[in-house]
């Protein structure tokens, strides 16, 4: 009993030092995200957005998130974490802005249903 005290402060140690690790960078690299909520982790907010849009309220569960983090924030569908630009300025920056600022890239699940070398993937000189 003596000899498993070391290893459980040991443990608790690790512990707090990963946590407070995670902490700090977390904020250092989250500098320009947009505000937002992620979700559930690896599903996100899919199965709320799925469940709207069974109910045809898919603009209601939009309307939600832009009342709460505006016009611009992040989350994550599909297992991919996604940023949402409403607006005329969102869509003059998406269709203005050339290959290299922005491209277009689908979750992992999308490019496994339509292919690597789709339509919806393709971009520039491809």
């Amino acid at each position: 009993m003596i000899e498993a005290i070391p290893f459980f402060v040991l443990f608790a140690f690790t512990l707090i030092l990963a946590f407070l690790l995670s902490k700090f960078l977390s904020k250092s690299q989250t500098k320009n995200v947009p505000k937002g909520s992620l979700g559930y982790p690896i599903i996100g907010e899919t199965v709320s957005y799925l469940k709207a849009q069974r109910q045809d309220k898919g603009y209601d569960w939009l309307e939600e998130r832009i009342s709460k983090y505006g016009s611009v924030f992040k989350t994550s569908l599909m297992g991919s974490p996604t940023v949402f630009l409403i607006g005329q300025a969102g869509n003059k920056f998406i269709l203005s802005s050339s290959d290299d600022v922005l491209s277009a890239k689908k979750p992992l699940t999308m490019k496994k249903i339509f292919g690597r070398q789709s339509l919806v993937e393709l971009s520039g000189p491809r």
